[in-house]
């Protein structure tokens, strides 16, 4: 197996991409995304506004008249809320894709996305930031950076940061360039399964990634959302995918360990390597045989859509049945 650090770098001369950094001049925005869930949103915004540096877009999608209203009366006293949308509707994906749209369009360097049910420790925003920098200092192009960090999405744990796998839509923020990217190809994701995400990190990192519970859901292959599909698409094209060591953002909505069955990142990972076993070569040609087959039951279950929306549901950890 290939080191994960040379594997990026291979990435990245093949797509010709440079190192670069944030400095005093790069602006900074998050789009903050929620629906409703006031006593989510309440607490999250209050963690985010400890730190400053960075400009906010909320993006509002909620029924209830407490949610439509908490924008509006909502108070920061460090970060700048610079745009207000109400009605951002038709489900996460469009939402998301409002977002960063908007944050390129305003010109930010580095555009980020904020889900209402995350909590920030103090210090989020500058570790944060440095995760660019730490990157660098080994050659690496961080293209999406998290300090939101769940074991089963790292690759390997180095010094002080980590290689991710996934970065979700909860908490990341992306260079200039990589939220381009992602927002010109973002339709290429839909009907993403477990399976093409396992074979593209065996085939590419020589990693086997058959033990994550969450991604599989005890199903031989199973449509994963959008974001699982982040980094593979950024890593296809030179960017890499860094989180913080330790994780200081959480989930509020749900316990990690009970229903995605990992923990978050934790201090003692600190450069313990690389996470998964290597990927026989055996599993890499029985995948490749077998590939045809999956992709017809796919193509028979696009064709009966309430069936293919039974299996999704049934084969989802119910934190994320919403």
């Amino acid at each position: 197996m290939i080191a994960p650090l040379d594997v990026v770098k291979n990435l990245q001369e093949r797509n010709s991409r440079c190192v670069s950094l944030p400095n005093s001049k790069s602006r900074v925005g998050f789009a903050f995304n929620t629906k409703d869930r006031v006593d989510y949103t309440i607490p999250a915004l209050a963690s985010i506004d400890e730190e400053d540096g960075f400009d906010l877009i909320w993006a509002d999608g909620s029924d209830s008249p407490e949610g439509r209203k908490l924008p509006y009366e909502t108070r920061l006293k460090n970060v700048s809320l610079v745009e207000i949308h109400s009605d951002v509707r038709g489900g996460p994906d469009r939402a998301i894709c409002f977002g960063l749209k908007r944050l390129l369009d305003l010109g930010y360097d580095y555009c980020g996305l904020i889900e209402n049910d995350i909590i920030f420790e103090p210090g989020w925003f500058k570790t944060l930031m440095g995760l660019f920098e730490r990157a660098a200092a080994d050659g690496i192009v961080c293209g999406a950076a998290t300090v939101r960090g769940y074991q089963t999405r790292v690759i390997e744990y180095r010094d002080g940061y980590f290689i991710g796998s996934v970065v979700g839509a909860g908490m990341v923020l992306f260079s200039r360039p990589a939220a381009q990217l992602l927002l010109d190809q973002y339709q290429t994701l839909a009907g993403n399964t477990s399976r093409r995400l396992w074979r593209f990190y065996g085939e590419t990192f020589g990693i086997d990634l058959r033990g994550i519970w969450e991604l599989w859901c005890n199903a031989p292959d199973r449509l994963i959302g959008m974001d699982w599909g982040y980094s593979a698409l950024l890593y296809r094209h030179g960017y890499a995918s860094i989180g913080s060591i330790p994780s200081i953002a959480q989930d509020m909505q749900f316990e990690v360990n009970d229903y995605l069955r990992t923990n978050y990142v934790g201090i003692e990972q600190q450069n313990s390597g690389v996470v998964f076993p290597p990927i026989p070569r055996s599993v890499l040609l029985r995948m490749k045989l077998t590939d045809p087959f999956f992709k017809s039951g796919w193509w028979v279950l696009n064709k009966l859509p309430r069936l293919r929306n039974w299996i999704r549901l049934r084969h989802k950890p119910r934190a994320l049945r919403r």
